[in-house]
């Protein structure tokens, strides 16, 4: 009788992968924790006037600790469904969190693709920290979880962060109107794609 590998092509992440903590030579990104809130809520608190023009529209309690339980459980469920794996980028030094890294949309079989999501403290803004953080993804993204592309989207305005995607081999591949809510307002987006060499 035949037996047929019915595991390939996986059609999930598998479980080892869920929540890994990556080390750079400046940063560190792990999975975001409970612990986390009140350093979490304070960078969050003192760049919301430089982040919510990049992001899609704050709740009016985006900042209380039963939206960080809601998000952590949401991220947690997304995360064990294979969809999602999630960080915040500490400095290595001093374990304080600069921002956060997301691969969102995770699609395995035929597909094997995600898409990215990032944000920095205005602060740190500029030293190649996001860089240094996105580049550990995409390393884990197609050795580990073996996916064959990396979808980013931003603002056409975003000149920082065209600039770092296309310093990351990102290519601007279209235009898509009224792509995603951000703000609170339904706006374009400038496409970019990053295939594994």
């Amino acid at each position: 009788m035949t037996k047929f590998n019915l595991s390939w092509p996986r059609k999930s992440t598998p479980t080892h992968s869920l929540k890994p903590n990556l080390q750079g030579f400046r940063v560190v990104l792990k999975a975001p924790c409970q612990d986390d809130f009140e350093q979490w809520s304070l960078v969050r608190s003192q760049n919301q006037q430089h982040l919510k023009p990049f992001e899609p529209e704050w709740p009016k309690d985006c900042l209380s600790h039963d939206f960080f339980i809601r998000r952590l459980e949401r991220q947690d469920h997304e995360q064990k469904a294979g969809r999602g794996l999630y960080f915040l980028i500490h400095d290595k030094k001093t374990d304080h969190i600069l921002g956060g890294l997301n691969l969102n949309n995770i699609q395995m079989g035929a597909a094997r693709h995600a898409s990215l999501g990032y944000w920095i403290d205005k602060d740190y803004q500029g030293q190649g920290l996001m860089k240094e953080s996105i580049a550990l993804v995409i390393d884990y993204a197609f050795t580990h979880l073996k996916l064959k592309r990396l979808n980013a989207a931003c603002l056409p305005h975003n000149d920082r962060s065209i600039h770092l995607l296309k310093s990351l081999k990102f290519e601007e591949e279209g235009y898509a109107k009224k792509y995603l809510q951000i703000n609170g307002e339904w706006q374009d987006h400038t496409l970019f794609g990053l295939n594994q060499s």
